[in-house]
C-alpha cells in the first residue's frame, strides 16, 4: 500500500464530509413539515426559523438559509422571560392555507422547574404552552379554529419535543 495516495485522499474524504455536515445541518424544529401537513393542513415552514441564542439582552437567530437577524423576546412572544432567564431556543415559523403561526422553544435558566400545559383561545386564534423542566415550547396560531384533537396532537408533539430535545 502506498500510504502516499492514502492519506491525502482519506483528508480529502473527512474534508468533504466536514463540508457537507456544515452545509446540510438543520436544527430539529419542534414541528415537521409532514406534522404541519397532516395536523393544519397544507403548508411550509419559513427559512426564517431557525436556533437563536441571547446575547446582551438580544436574541440572534441563525435562519435556516445561513443568514442571521436580531430581534427581542417580547417580539417573539414571548416577553413574559427576561433576558437574563433564556439562554437559547428555537423558533419555527409556519404558513398555510387559511392559517399561520410560529413556534418558541425556549432553554431556560434562573427559573424553577415545572410541568404544565395551557391553552388561551380566542377568535381565530390560540396560543398553546407546554412547560417541562427548564424548556417551555409556545405556539401561537392564527387561522381556522382547531379541533380539540388537532390541539392534543399539536401538545403532544410539543411536549415530545420539550423531552427528547429540552
Amino acid at each position: 500500500m502506498n500510504l502516499k495516495i492514502w492519506i491525502p485522499a482519506a483528508l480529502v474524504g473527512v474534508i468533504l464530509v466536514a463540508f457537507f455536515l456544515s452545509v446540510h445541518f438543520q436544527p430539529s424544529l419542534p414541528l415537521s413539515q409532514g406534522f404541519i401537513n397532516s395536523t393544519l393542513g397544507p403548508g411550509s415552514i419559513s427559512q426564517n426559523s431557525g436556533p437563536f441564542v441571547v446575547s446582551n439582552g438580544t436574541v440572534v437567530v441563525s435562519q435556516l438559509n445561513g443568514e442571521r437577524y436580531t430581534t427581542y423576546l417580547f417580539t417573539l412572544g414571548v416577553g413574559i422571560y427576561q433576558p437574563s432567564q433564556v439562554s437559547s431556543g428555537i423558533v419555527e415559523y409556519f404558513n398555510g392555507t387559511n392559517y399561520h403561526g410560529w413556534v418558541v422553544v425556549l432553554n431556560l435558566k434562573n427559573v424553577v422547574s415545572s410541568n404544565y400545559t395551557q391553552l388561551i383561545k380566542g377568535n381565530g386564534t390560540i396560543t398553546i404552552i407546554v412547560h417541562r423542566g427548564y424548556s417551555e415550547a409556545d405556539m401561537f396560531y392564527y387561522g381556522k379554529s382547531l379541533t380539540a384533537y388537532q390541539e392534543n396532537l399539536i401538545v403532544s408533539a410539543l411536549s415530545q419535543y420539550l423531552e427528547r430535545e429540552g
